[in-house]
């Protein structure tokens, strides 16, 4: 607990840092972080950062094109798109060559593996890795970097050594979340039932949130009815949302993943229910804003996707170059609502209209 305490202190300090940015702009040179010195070994070590700029390299910076690979658990949500956007606009800003692979879901780890072992076929020089597992691919890492392919630990958390680090702690995430709900029912003022939707079970991020939500929550009275898991896409949390709102007629609040919230006010919709459950999402999409703007929707958590991705991309540009001074960083998240929503960065969507783009020559 003493640790989540210092983390969130940090993010504190980074929240009251980037309050006064609005607006992110698209030729971003420098990104708000905390950076941890020395680095974690592994993504499961508590993280313990100080407030500080992170520095983009200028394409005159870079020697020599560089060969990079980047792994997708998926490409079928906002953020994920934000993620591939990021990583793309950036390599193409470095003059780097890169592949793009989609795991087609976090289930998929023997095909993410296989994707891996294409990376390394096709001479890839530096490795992106969001992978679909914390261990599952510990082993491909540690042969790679043996090889002396640099590798990027992204978005999600590997517990194995990697070139460096970029990853959300989705454990503040829940913690943003928890207390929020805690902040609004404090002991004493009546028992409020909540169902808690993270993600996939057993994939980081999801358990992470568990844990700062649960952690956040604690002496509060805010009842934490049940914990249910699904696959992260709209279609998936649809009927799991139905039967939450059926088992649990006395709710009071969701909180999922965007995608969650985007299910639970259909949902809602059709029972003409909207404004009866609160509703708390993990992570934005381009159709919460709306929402949220009305108040339909409480409260989302906002991170720069786009600006994680273009600091993995140049952490693996700077290991290739030898130029790496920050190796484990992790950009802002803050939550927002109905007043701070028209604040939202750029960074946190690829720009309307974009399509992933898996290639990059």
């Amino acid at each position: 607990m003493h640790n989540i305490v210092k983390a969130s202190l940090c993010f504190g300090v980074l929240l009251t840092a980037l309050s006064s940015i609005s607006v992110q702009a698209a030729d971003v040179d420098s990104i708000s972080v905390l950076a941890m010195d020395p680095p974690r070994e592994r993504a499961s070590e508590p993280f313990k950062g100080s407030l500080t700029s992170y520095e983009l390299l200028k394409s005159s910076d870079v020697s020599r094109k560089w060969n990079l690979c980047a792994l997708f658990p998926h490409t079928t949500n906002d953020i994920l798109r934000a993620y591939i956007y990021g990583t793309v606009d950036q390599a193409k800003k470095l003059g780097a060559q890169l592949t793009i692979y989609d795991a087609g879901g976090y289930a998929n780890i023997d095909k993410q593996m296989a994707q891996f072992d294409n990376c390394v076929t096709l001479g890839a020089q530096g490795i992106l890795m969001f992978s679909v597992s914390p261990s599952g691919m510990n082993q491909k890492i540690e042969q790679a970097r043996a090889k002396g392919i640099k590798v990027v630990d992204l978005n999600t958390g590997v517990d194995t050594p990697t070139d460096a680090r970029v990853v959300v702690t989705y454990k503040e995430v829940g913690r943003l979340v928890g207390k929020a709900l805690a902040d609004k029912h404090p002991a004493g003022s009546g028992a409020t039932p909540v169902v808690l939707m993270p993600g996939p079970a057993g994939v980081s991020w999801a358990e992470d949130s568990v844990i700062g939500f649960k952690d956040a929550i604690a002496g509060s009275d805010i009842r934490l009815e049940k914990v249910i898991y699904g696959q992260s896409s709209r279609l998936d949390q649809q009927p799991l949302v139905e039967n939450v709102l059926i088992t649990y007629p006395d709710i009071k609040y969701i909180v999922g993943m965007g995608t969650t919230v985007e299910a639970a006010l259909n949902a809602l919709r059709e029972r003409g229910k909207v404004g009866q459950v609160g509703l708390y999402a993990t992570f934005i999409t381009a159709d919460l804003l709306r929402p949220i703007r009305s108040g339909e929707v409480a409260g989302v958590v906002v991170e720069n996707s786009v600006s994680i991705n273009r600091i993995a991309v140049d952490m693996a540009v700077r290991s290739l170059e030898n130029k790496l001074q920050i190796r484990d960083a992790i950009p802002a998240v803050q939550m927002m609502d109905k007043t701070n929503v028209d604040q939202l960065s750029d960074a946190a969507f690829a720009p309307r209209g974009w399509k992933p783009q898996l290639k990059v020559d």
